[in-house]
């Protein structure tokens, strides 16, 4: 007999003699579970608090790191490398490539 049906075993005379569970009560091996249950979601919850702050830091140091390569690597933009730089077309001219687009589409 194991320790589940042991204390199912001792419950049926009660459940049987009164005819309802009104009068059954929660008892101690209920109140362990639950507090069980309850220090077990606080572990969990104090142990997430600290990795997650772990992760924060580790973050903010990736962020700072990558702050000052940026800023090691800036370099002043000329008038010539904005020159080499293309055009973009504004939305009339791709309007237009699009209509001869389907016009071809639709004449061949």
């Amino acid at each position: 007999m194991n320790a589940v049906s042991g204390l199912l075993t001792t419950a049926q005379p009660v459940l049987a003699s009164s005819g309802s569970l009104d009068k059954t009560k929660p008892g101690l091996v209920a109140f362990l579970i639950v507090l069980a249950l309850g220090v077990a979601l606080w572990a969990l919850l104090k142990n997430m608090g600290k990795q997650l702050g772990r992760a924060n830091a580790h973050f903010e140091a990736e962020d700072a790191a990558l702050a000052a390569q940026a800023a090691a690597s800036a370099t002043v933009v000329t008038a010539e490398a904005v020159a080499e730089v293309p055009k973009q077309q504004g939305a009339a001219q791709a309007a237009e490539k699009a209509k001869d687009a389907s016009k071809d589409a639709a004449g061949e």
